[in-house]
C-alpha cells in the first residue's frame, strides 16, 4: 500500500512538472501555409523534447483572439503560450499584465517589453526587398506576361506599421534599384479573407499595365492568383512556398522560416533558456528570410539570368553590401 502511495506521488509530481505549451493561431491552420509551417515547427519541438503541445485556432474573426488568449492564460496549465503577428502586441501586453506568472511569446510581431514576454520578429523588409528586386527584373524582361510598361504591383491585406514603414518602402526601393523608372502600384484589400476583392484589385492593377504583383494579403490573394492566371500575368507570394498552387503564375515566393523560429523558441522555453523581457529580430543573416531558389517550377518558368541575379542580390544582402532600407 505504501509503495502504491509513493508511486502515486511520483506520478503526480511528473504530471505537475511536465512542460506544457499552447500555440494560439491567429487564423486557421488548414490552407494557410505560414501557420502550417508554424505548427510543423512546434510539433517537431514537442516530439523531440517530449512536452505537451496544444494548438488552438483563433479563427479569422480578430475579436476572438484576445479573449482566447486570456482564456488560455486563465487556466494556468501552460508553461508558455505562443501566439503570432502584428495584430497581437496589445493583447499580449494585457494578458501578461493580468497574469504575471504566465510566460508569453509573440512570434512575427513585437510586444511591449515585459518580464514574462519574449518577442521574435522578422526583418520583413528583407523579404519584400527580395520580392521587389525580383519584380523589377520580371517587368524589365521579355517574359510572355511582361509588357513594355515598367510597372509592378503590391496588394496588402491591410494598413499597419510594418507595411507602411518597412515592407512597402523596401519593395519600392528594390524595384527601383533594377530601374529607377519602375512604378509601384499599391492597393489595400481591407481584409485578409476576401478573395473577390483581391481579384478585383488585381484586375485593376493588371489593367493599368502592371506585370507582376506581390501579394501580402492572406486568403484575399487567392482571388488575385486566379485573376493573374486568367490574364496571363504573374504574382509573387510571401512567407511560405506555394508556387505549386499555380505554377507559371506564381513565379516565386519570398520565404519566412517561421517553422524554424517556432521550433527554436519552444526549444529554448523548454530548456529554460529563453530570455523573457527581450526582443530578437531575425533576417537573412540568421537564415530566417530566404527565396524559392530551389523550387523546380521557379527554375522552369523564370529565366536563368534572373535566377542568377537573385542569388547575387541575396548574397549581397547577407553580406551587408546592400540594405533593404536606406
Amino acid at each position: 500500500m505504501k509503495k502504491l502511495t509513493v508511486f502515486a506521488v511520483l506520478l503526480f509530481a511528473i504530471s505537475t512538472f511536465a512542460f506544457r505549451a499552447a500555440l494560439l493561431i491567429t487564423g486557421e491552420v488548414a490552407g494557410n501555409a505560414i501557420y502550417e509551417l508554424a505548427v510543423e515547427g512546434a510539433k517537431k519541438a514537442s516530439q523531440e523534447f517530449g512536452f505537451e503541445l496544444q494548438v488552438v485556432e483563433g479563427g479569422y474573426n480578430m475579436a476572438r483572439w484576445e479573449p482566447t488568449l486570456l482564456s488560455l492564460a486563465a487556466t494556468g496549465k501552460y508553461d508558455v503560450i505562443v501566439t503570432f503577428t502584428e495584430g497581437m502586441p496589445k493583447s499580449v501586453e494585457k494578458a501578461a499584465k493580468l497574469y504575471p506568472k504566465q510566460k508569453f511569446v509573440l512570434v512575427d510581431g513585437v510586444a511591449p517589453t515585459l518580464p514574462n514576454v519574449f518577442s521574435l520578429a522578422f526583418k520583413d523588409e528583407e523579404m519584400t526587398f527580395l520580392a521587389g528586386y525580383f519584380a523589377g527584373l520580371v517587368t524589365k524582361s521579355d517574359m510572355p506576361g511582361a509588357n513594355p510598361d515598367l510597372k509592378v504591383g503590391l496588394i496588402a491585406g491591410d494598413i499597419y506599421p510594418a507595411m507602411v514603414n518597412k515592407m512597402k518602402p523596401a519593395y519600392e526601393r528594390a524595384a527601383k534599384m533594377v530601374d529607377e523608372r519602375i512604378e509601384v502600384v499599391f492597393s489595400v484589400v481591407g481584409s485578409w479573407a476576401d478573395p473577390a476583392k483581391g481579384a478585383e484589385l488585381a484586375r485593376a492593377q493588371f489593367s493599368q499595365g502592371v506585370d507582376v504583383i506581390l501579394l501580402i494579403c492572406g486568403g484575399s490573394g487567392m482571388g488575385a492568383i486566379q485573376t493573374a492566371k486568367q490574364m496571363g500575368k504573374y504574382v509573387i507570394g510571401v512567407d511560405a512556398n506555394y508556387i505549386s498552387v499555380a505554377p507559371g503564375t506564381i513565379l516565386a515566393c519570398a520565404l519566412k522560416k517561421i517553422d524554424r523560429a517556432v521550433y527554436d523558441v519552444l526549444k529554448r522555453a523548454y530548456l529554460n533558456s529563453l530570455p523573457y523581457g527581450t526582443v530578437e529580430i531575425w533576417g537573412v543573416k540568421e537564415g530566417a528570410i530566404s527565396f524559392t531558389f530551389d523550387d523546380e517550377n521557379y527554375k522552369k518558368f523564370v529565366p536563368e539570368y534572373i535566377q542568377k541575379e537573385m542569388i547575387r542580390v541575396y548574397q549581397d544582402l547577407v553580406e551587408g553590401k546592400i540594405s533593404a532600407l536606406p
